[in-house]
């Protein structure tokens, strides 16, 4: 890391409120009095991910979703199917990319949406190159209110 970069960095975490080293949790409302508290930090794909996903109600942690590497701690499954003959790389239950936590529904349950594979225009540079042809997977787990997730992960339409 340049000098340039290392100062940007130290200004951001002074602007956040953080000591040095220090990371930012960010928080997701999903209604209810509920939300999602995570960090983001970089994927080693060139972009980031949310990792250490807890689940707060009422203003209390209620479960951990996710560990600091991004891997579900209590994975409910998937449900087979075509998606997982366009698997660039092996299928692992670890959050790689990106997870979205949606509000909870009429239903009483919030959805998990899960980007297992982005589309190949991820690996694109500024330039155009390293396209690849990659199909994007997104899966989707449906989530009580007690942080539990009640559904296997199904392929997302």
């Amino acid at each position: 890391m340049g000098r340039i970069d290392s100062f940007v960095k130290m200004w951001k975490n002074v602007r956040d409120g953080r000591k040095r080293g220090e990371k930012a949790r960010l928080r997701e409302d999903m209604g209810e009095n509920c939300y999602m508290e995570y960090e983001e930090v970089e994927n080693g794909f060139g972009g980031y991910h949310k990792v250490d996903l807890i689940f707060y109600k009422d203003g209390k942690k209620v479960r951990q979703i996710t560990d600091k590497n991004g891997r579900f701690l209590a994975f409910p499954g998937v449900e087979h199917g075509k998606w997982e003959k366009e698997l660039t790389l092996p299928f692992v239950p670890i959050v790689r990319f990106m997870i979205d936590c949606m509000p909870f529904g009429e239903d009483g349950l919030a959805e998990l949406i899960w980007t297992v594979q982005p589309d190949g225009m991820y690996w694109m540079d500024d330039d155009g190159f390293g396209m690849e042809n990659d199909e994007e997977i997104v899966l989707s787990a449906k989530m009580d209110k007690q942080g539990r997730l009640v559904t296997p992960f199904a392929e997302r339409q």
